[in-house]
């Protein structure tokens, strides 16, 4: 069973939780999986499995254990805190200059210690999404106990209500710190009109004669250029507000190989001058938000109440809703230890005289060897830049390339064909939506979303946020309700529907598709 389709992906990340799934796993969950397979084309491209039974039987087991203990699902949250604090403090100190003085021992134990910090934090990590993301076994337990409440066509929008978190995600924090922000320079008169003659000018002279959209990569660029200018007429008390602003989130948008970098200055200064610039109120944005917000808790209460949910259900509701702030928590933290992993990465590479792309496809053990034994096999390692497949079960990994990799590759992948005009998924957030559909992996893919258009993606990640604000409706192949999707759709209240398996497999650019995501429905008119 195809478990994930991940771009953009290498295995120093992967290996860290795919080697945790089968080894380390067992504890706190009580079940780990017996066997999974990695696929890794052209380096980067990862499709995982699972044995199909495998999956199910560890997800029926975790949501059990969720439903019948639900205080575990409470110290899973907290943990899930715990632990990715301790990744975010680790990589705090890591050190970005002067390796060249450190010995290759030293090198190592940074390397080690990641490793074993990175793989705890996923024992408490994944099980939120083991429990629910493959095979809805959590999802399935939630709806049949709301069948003991509601009619079969009111689950899915109670569902959703019952789910919403208390607490709102990093993702809604960061961009309401961006808004304050904007509040600030709104607020004063001088400021305002510096910022909205820029855009005015910027888009009449610079971007006019391009014919440029506002999001596509070009006038991104071109915007940027022109900051460093711009810079000098503004507040100095303002500058460090985004200063601090930048420090603070820069590296959400690195991902696992920082193919798209991260976020500079100039990016938050841009961000705030479109922001200014189309006339938005920020301090109504802010209004709206919190009063969204506010709405959701006061509708999730008056539910309670109209439905009578009692313990142990309303622990296990708040504790759902705050698995989809920990997801959010826990990702923001492994992605600035990614990042902050980079010179140590770079440094192996230097020493060993490997690519980079050939160290980031080594196995921790092959790290060590190479680094302390000074033993390694240089052919293989460039054999899988090509094509490799990773083999993991308890105590044990197993790395094939050439034609034993290419026999794995035919035995695990499946191409089908898919002549369906309709097909169904998890409803991720309730609503409806009709519009083209466009196909949105990675972030240069964004340049084609126009405003009203479908989202259809394998999965979201925060890098294609922007695409998913200007979506009529979000569609995604993985995810479960604690999916990035998920959060983000909740967030923005638009129409989501997740965990369909097949929506970029059926689905095309241009497709006019609707959206019912009350029912979890997706239908193609042409």
């Amino acid at each position: 069973m195809l478990a994930e389709e991940i771009p953009d992906i290498d295995i120093f990340f992967a290996q860290i939780w795919q080697s945790c799934f089968v080894d380390e796993f067992v504890w706190p969950g009580g079940k780990a999986y017996k066997k999974l397979l990695n696929i890794q084309r052209d380096g980067y491209h990862l499709w995982f499995y699972y044995g199909f039974n495998d999956s199910q039987a560890v997800g029926e087991y975790l949501a059990e254990k969720i439903i019948c203990q639900p205080s575990f699902a409470v110290e899973v949250n907290k943990e899930i805190v715990r632990w990715s604090d301790k990744l975010r403090s680790f990589a705090a100190k890591l050190p970005e200059e002067y390796l060249l003085e450190l010995t290759n021992q030293k090198i190592w134990s940074y390397y080690l210690k990641h490793a074993k910090i990175h793989t705890a934090y996923y024992q408490w990590g994944w099980i939120p999404v083991a429990a629910d993301m493959f095979h809805d076994n959590l999802t399935s337990r939630f709806r049949n106990y709301l069948k003991t409440k509601v009619g079969e066509n009111k689950i899915n929008e109670y569902l959703i209500v019952m789910t919403q978190p208390s607490q709102k995600s990093l993702i809604q924090i960061e961009r309401e710190n961006l808004l304050k922000i904007g509040v600030k320079i709104f607020r004063d008169k001088k400021q305002r009109a510096v910022f909205r003659q820029l855009y005015r000018s910027f888009n009449e002279q610079e971007a006019a004669p391009y014919g440029l959209k506002t999001h596509m990569p070009e006038y991104e660029r071109l915007l940027e250029q022109r900051m460093d200018g711009f810079r000098r007429q503004i507040r100095l008390s303002l500058l460090k507000e985004i200063q601090r602003h930048y420090e603070k989130y820069f590296y959400v948008k690195f991902m696992w190989i920082g193919k798209d970098g991260v976020s500079s200055f100039d990016y938050y200064l841009k961000e705030l001058v479109k922001l200014i610039g189309r006339g938005v109120n920020p301090t109504a944005e802010l209004k709206k938000i919190n009063h969204e917000f506010k709405d959701q808790k006061d509708k999730k209460a008056r539910l309670i109440k109209k439905l009578k949910i009692k313990e142990p259900w309303l622990t296990l509701f708040a504790a759902w809703g705050d698995f989809m702030v920990t997801k959010i928590y826990r990702r923001y933290s492994q992605i600035y230890a990614v990042y902050r992993m980079q010179p140590i990465l770079k440094e192996i590479a230097r020493r060993l005289r490997f690519s980079l792309k050939e160290v980031r496809l080594m196995l921790d053990n092959e790290i060590y060897n190479a680094l302390i034994k000074e033993k390694w096999d240089k052919k293989n390692l460039k054999a899988r830049t090509k094509l490799a497949v990773y083999y993991y079960e308890k105590g044990k990994t197993v790395v094939f390339t050439g034609k034993k990799a290419i026999n794995f590759c035919r035995q695990a992948e499946k191409f089908e064909k898919f002549e369906v005009r309709e097909f169904k998924g998890q409803v991720g957030c309730v609503g409806r939506g009709r519009g083209t559909v466009r196909i949105i992996i990675r972030p240069k893919d964004m340049a084609k979303m126009n405003k009203g258009d479908i989202l259809v993606s394998i999965a979201t990640d925060p890098d294609i946020v922007p695409a998913m604000k200007k979506a009529a409706a979000i569609v995604t192949e993985q995810g479960g309700v604690t999916s990035h999707a998920a959060i983000v759709s909740r967030e923005l209240n638009i129409p989501c529907v997740i965990g369909t398996k097949i929506a970029t497999k059926v689905l095309k650019d241009g497709d006019l598709v609707e959206v019912d995501a009350v029912k979890g429905i997706v239908r193609k008119i042409k």
